[in-house]
């Protein structure tokens, strides 16, 4: 009753934020990523609107995916749902293209990317980016459904394949082919997925 109330609450609080994203133009692509944050949290609302709220009230850092996706909101109205300082989404050129992206305790993570396909996870401690200042533009390009450990370190022109996993620690330096799963520094591959 107490969290039926305080989403009650959080929508008349939010309405500026819910008016952004009914106007977005990734709408679909937020409504991806309710879809599998909610699947993930088993949050079991039935009204799409109900379930962002619910994340946007209790999840900050599904807010910051939020915010990369629905980039007019101005700062003043962000005050009142504030993203979680902890993960940064570069906005330099960062795609993320698909849907359904899902942070599982992704405080310090780092995301530049060229692109990111849909429905990868990240987690603790990871950064995705450029191996040094000079090479500003050599970003990783990472496929649809990775899944990247924790403390994940992934730098430079690289392309991380469809389906592939990532290890924890794992240092990524070079191309990882589609459904193989990685390991080690530097990354090395132990297998492929079936």
């Amino acid at each position: 009753m107490i969290e039926k109330i305080k989403i009650l609450l959080a929508f008349v609080l939010y309405s500026i934020l819910l008016t952004y994203y009914q106007c977005s133009s990734q709408r679909k692509l937020v409504d991806e990523d309710v879809d599998r944050w909610t699947h993930e949290l088993r949050i079991r609302y039935r009204n799409k609107m109900t379930r962002l709220v619910c994340l946007l009230k209790f999840h900050p850092q599904f807010r910051n995916l939020f915010y990369f996706r629905v980039r007019n909101i101005l700062n003043i109205f962000r005050i009142v749902c504030p993203p979680d300082k902890s993960i940064t989404l570069a906005d330099d050129g960062n795609r993320i293209q698909g849907g359904g992206i899902y942070f599982e305790h992704a405080f310090g993570t780092r995301i530049a990317a060229k692109s990111i396909g849909k429905g990868c996870t990240f987690r603790q401690l990871s950064c995705v980016g450029v191996k040094s200042k000079d090479k500003h533009s050599e970003k990783p390009t990472i496929g649809d459904n990775v899944d990247f450990g924790v403390n994940v370190l992934c730098i430079g022109d690289i392309t991380i394949g469809d389906n592939a996993v990532i290890g924890a620690g794992a240092v990524v330096v070079k191309d990882i082919p589609p459904n193989a799963v990685a390991v080690g520094n530097p990354a090395k591959i132990i297998g492929y997925r079936s």
